[in-house]
Parts: structure tokens; C-alpha cells; sequence
């Protein structure tokens, strides 16, 4: 029976090594804390994992959070500017959690049924010697020590430097929306605001990220810090809340507003990246790239953490049934791994470019029609079909006629089942 080394405890490696547990295939995780150590961090990231992740977080009996009153089954959009548009689509319901507790929980599932957790930090130095200890070893971290062993693929990573500085935090003092919404607001030229309700350290807390364009009028958020001003950071963010994201300043109760703890803030400034799915070490044997370590996106459309979690399945389920784990089978992997995650890359790289006119059609659309906004939610769980519709102004057309509704005079309408 293969015996798997996965390096990196996010949640790329953690529903891997509970997938692989889960049919009876030993597997170590490497991870870099204790639980302990995770609970005791400070915010490094905000996720709401869609419900396909959350469909097999039920299969691997890992659905701790699984409460209702946090359950957010609308997609709210707002997009700014001289002819604003907002609307409101249903979708299949996702759910934010404290990254930290998360893995901190998963991490401890791991271990309590049997398998081998390995607290250490590798680096690109180690895994010549990690690799020769297992059947196959994956690298399921992104840090750049080593993520960077895996060569970049520049057809599908079209920037060279982050295209957005990112403020998160987890705040006291707002109101949940009614029914409960992932809320987007955009403000061209300016960068997006993104709210989701939030189980973390104590209840009814609220997590708001502030991804910032350079020369936007976002700026300010990245010139004061809460640890030295938490009066001024407050002020700023509320004032970002007012003028860009209304729906969310109303429901602000002023007395109360603050960032729950100082640790519950972090910053970052992405690259959005697709490397290469596998690499040949100097020895001969072959890592697997898996999440971050793969394909690492900005957070605009909220998907990096459902990416790692589709990809753990599939790869986990090509490792079940594998024969050998040779070039061919690290080539199959790649390929089927990237037939879902590739598209959602390209997608939120999209996002982060002023948007094409099929697409400001397709926005518009779902301003005036529920059937439209729907469909748009919708892409927050199948994010690779959405955008095999919102890449292509045809198909765009096609989805638009298929529920009455005119597109503008620039797009060619076909009907649904044309080529």
C-alpha cells in the first residue's frame, strides 16, 4: 500500500490526508504549528468555502460548523461608479470559519485517527530526503521556499507583482444581513470591499476585506495601522463603508465597532500564480504541487480555499486508484486537476482587470432580472462553469437569450443548444 508524505497543513494538505485516511492510505502531514500554535496566530486569511466544499467536509466528517444561522445562501453585488448597479442571487449556501480554528480542528481529526502529524519547517533543501521516506510526496504549502521549485506557467499568470493589497479583519459592532449574504462592493478603479458573517473566537463577529488598487481611493486603509491608531483605523474603514459599501454602513452600531482582537487583522499583497503541477527532484523522484504550492489566487472572488479543496479530492481519488506514480501518472493528475482550477485562476485574474463589455451586459442583466442575478450567485459553487459562460460574449448572449432578455446590440444572440 503507497505510503504518502504531504508538506503543509492548510486546507489543501488537511483534505488530502483525511481523504487518503479515509481509504485506508497512510499518509504524514508536515505541518509547521501544533494546533496550539495555529489557535494562537494571527488572522492570515478570511475564507467562505462554497458548498461543494462543504459537501465533502460531510464526507470526511469534518462538518463542525455546520449551523444555519451562519449560513450565507445570497450572493449581494453592488458595483459603484456613474450608472451603479446592484443585485442579489440565490445561491447553494457557503459558510465562513477562523481559518485558525479550522485547521487547528482538521489538524487534530488527523492525528486522533491515527494518522501522522510531523510538526517541522521543510524547506526546498528537504524534500530530496522526504521524498525517498514516502511512495509520493506532495507539496501542499505555498510558501515561496517552496513554491517556487515549481515552474511558473505564464500563459495563465499574467502578472508579475500583486495587483491589490489586501486589508482583512474580523470587526465587532455589524449587524448580520437578512436573509445572510456574501456581500461584494466594487468601486472601479478603487478595489472591492467583500463582508461575510464569521464563526471565529466568539460569536456574531463579522470579517471585511478591503482589497485596495494603487492610486485608489482605498489608499488611505493602507497608511494606518490599528496597532497605532485604533481610533484613526476605525474611522477610515467606516468612512470606506459609508461611501462604497452603504448596505453594510447601516447596519453598523458606532458604540460597539472595533476589531475584535489585535490579532485579528493581517495584510496581504498576492501574485496571482499558476506553476506547474509536479517537478522531477535531482534524485529522480517527483513532488506533486497541490493548493497554494499549485495555483495561488487573489482573493477577489473569495475561491483559493475551494480550489484546494477540489484538487485534494482529485488528486486523492488518482492516488486510490494508481498503479504506479510515475511521469505519466503525475502528467493525468496535473491535467485533471487543472481542468477545474485553471479556469477559476483565469476568472479571478478577470477580476482584477476592468471588465469587458459582454460582461458589464451580464452585470446589468442581473440588476433587472432574478433569473440572471441567480445564475451569477450561482458561480460562487461552480465557479469553472460560470466562466465558461462569462469568458465568451457569445455564450453570454446565449445564456441572456435564453431567459428573454436582450443583450446589447454588440453581441450576436444565439439560442441555447447552438454551437
Amino acid at each position: 500500500m503507497a505510503d504518502v508524505g504531504i508538506v503543509g497543513s492548510g486546507i489543501a494538505g488537511l483534505h488530502l490526508g483525511l481523504s487518503l485516511q479515509a481509504a485506508g492510505i497512510p499518509a504524514s502531514i508536515y505541518a509547521e504549528w501544533t494546533p496550539e500554535q495555529l489557535l494562537a496566530r494571527r488572522l492570515s486569511n478570511m475564507v467562505a468555502r462554497n458548498a461543494c466544499t462543504r459537501a465533502r467536509e460531510r464526507r470526511l466528517g469534518v462538518n463542525h460548523w455546520d449551523l444555519a444561522s451562519h449560513d450565507m445562501g445570497r450572493l449581494s453585488v453592488r458595483v459603484g461608479g456613474p450608472a451603479s448597479i446592484a443585485f442579489s442571487g440565490r445561491m447553494a449556501p457557503a459558510q465562513a470559519v477562523d481559518m485558525r480554528i479550522y485547521g487547528a480542528r482538521l489538524l487534530e481529526d488527523f492525528s486522533s485517527r491515527g494518522g501522522s502529524v510531523v510538526i517541522r519547517t521543510v524547506r526546498a533543501e528537504d524534500l530530496e530526503g522526504l521524498a525517498s521516506r514516502h511512495d509520493l510526496l506532495i507539496v501542499a504549502s505555498g510558501r515561496a521556499n517552496l513554491s517556487n521549485i515549481f515552474p511558473r506557467v505564464a500563459k495563465h499568470s499574467p502578472f508579475t507583482c500583486p495587483q491589490r493589497l489586501t486589508m482583512g479583519a474580523l470587526f465587532r459592532g455589524i449587524c448580520y444581513s437578512e436573509p445572510r449574504s456574501l456581500e461584494v462592493a466594487v468601486s472601479p478603479m478603487n478595489g472591492e470591499i467583500l463582508t461575510v458573517p464569521i464563526q471565529s473566537f466568539e460569536p456574531d463577529l463579522t470579517g471585511i476585506g478591503i482589497l485596495v488598487t494603487a492610486g485608489g481611493r482605498f489608499e488611505p486603509i493602507r497608511h494606518v495601522r490599528y496597532e497605532d491608531d485604533p481610533a484613526g483605523f476605525r474611522s477610515v474603514v467606516l468612512g470606506l463603508l459609508r461611501e462604497f459599501a452603504p448596505s453594510v454602513h447601516e447596519r453598523v452600531d458606532p458604540a460597539r465597532f472595533d476589531v475584535a482582537r489585535p490579532q485579528d487583522l493581517c495584510y496581504a499583497a498576492i501574485t496571482p500564480t499558476v506553476r506547474r503541477g509536479f517537478r522531477t527532484l535531482p534524485g529522480g523522484r517527483r513532488v506533486i504541487a497541490l493548493g497554494d504550492a499549485h495555483i495561488v489566487i487573489d482573493p477577489i472572488t473569495g475561491q483559493g480555499a475551494n480550489n484546494a479543496s477540489h484538487a485534494a479530492g482529485v488528486l486523492s481519488e488518482a492516488i486510490r486508484t494508481a498503479t504506479a506514480f510515475d511521469r505519466a501518472f503525475c502528467e493525468r493528475v496535473e491535467r485533471d486537476i487543472c481542468s477545474y482550477v485553471v479556469p477559476v485562476s483565469d476568472a479571478c485574474n478577470a477580476r482584477l482587470q476592468p471588465p469587458t463589455a459582454h460582461f458589464r451586459e451580464l452585470l446589468a442583466a442581473a440588476s433587472r432580472n432574478q433569473g440572471v442575478a441567480d445564475a451569477y450567485a450561482d458561480g460562487y459553487n461552480r465557479p469553472d462553469r460560470f466562466w465558461a459562460i462569462a469568458s465568451s460574449a457569445e455564450r453570454t448572449a446565449t445564456l441572456l437569450a435564453s431567459l428573454d432578455l436582450p443583450a446589447s446590440a454588440s453581441m450576436a444572440l444565439r439560442r441555447p443548444g447552438a454551437a
